[in-house]
């Protein structure tokens, strides 16, 4: 049939008659055609004819408007953009899942892990200060060390309990840690010393001590007299979420509480 058409009057020139579904309209031109054709408001297979058409036929079947129909026609919608969307989601929430896991994990590998992060750190700020580790004992959640300065024979302990080892437990109180660190010093005249002081003596393994308790203990095998005080500390003051240790005020926070103890027992010992 499009053999026997003729060509499309000029875009400008109203000569084309529509059947649509309000009736006959035109006439109209080409350009008015498209526009309404485009925006819905008749149907690409609305009736065309113009002069010397022999006959009435869908406009999207004249070769000189279906080509110009198509070029304006929305591309066809994705037929799996759906499903995609729906995939994508659920990526989308099994990464969160993923991501909280390794949160809660990396917390609760943090909350039991930090005593000994902090024990560590203790090690290296005392023996940076002149001391060596003589001896360390860990049973999981206490930990006992002894340090000695190897010119002065003095001698550090401490003793490191974790409070909240548990993950509910550090996030409600926080990462506590009770802390006991003693100071001694080998003294000449033992017995009658320790004689002296046994009538303060105090056993460093107070059941419930209250902070800024400082007692006196000795070991006799050896001939030391210590004093020592219970402290309880924020590791989260020394220990960040990162690992990263605050040597700085660990190393204070250390060295002061050994001074005030050396003054303690000098001023016992006479």
């Amino acid at each position: 049939m499009s053999q026997n058409l003729p060509p499309l009057p000029p875009a400008d020139a109203p000569a084309l008659f529509v059947r649509g579904p309000a009736g006959q309209v035109g006439p109209m031109t080409g350009q008015q055609l498209l526009q309404q054709i485009v925006q819905g408001a008749l149907p690409e297979t609305c009736a065309i004819w113009y002069q010397g058409m022999p006959d009435w036929i869908p406009a999207v079947q004249h070769p000189g408007i279906g080509p110009l129909l198509a070029q304006h026609r929305p591309p066809a919608a994705d037929p799996y953009a759906a499903a995609r969307a729906v995939d994508d989601e659920r990526d989308r929430v099994f990464g969160s899942l993923v991501k909280a896991s390794w949160d809660w994990y990396n917390q609760n590998v943090f909350a039991s892990q930090i005593d000994e992060v902090l024990l560590g750190a203790i090690i290296t700020c005392t023996l940076d200060n002149g001391f060596s580790l003589i001896d360390l004992t860990s049973d999981g959640g206490f930990h006992f060390l002894r340090f000695e300065n190897l010119q002065t024979k003095a001698r550090i302990v401490v003793q490191l309990k974790h409070l909240t080892s548990g993950l509910m437990a550090s996030k409600v109180l926080g990462q506590r840690a009770s802390v006991v660190i003693g100071y001694g010093e080998r003294v000449q005249d033992f017995q009658r010393i320790w004689q002296a002081l046994k009538a303060e003596f105090k056993s460093g393994y107070i059941q419930s001590p209250e902070p800024g308790t400082i007692s006196v203990d000795a070991d006799v095998a050896s001939g030391y007299v210590y004093v020592q005080v219970d402290l309880y500390w924020n590791i989260e003051d020394y220990v960040k979420e990162d690992y990263n240790i605050e040597y700085g005020l660990l190393t204070t926070h250390i060295a002061a509480t050994v001074h005030a103890l050396g003054k303690y027992l000098r001023g016992r010992l006479g």
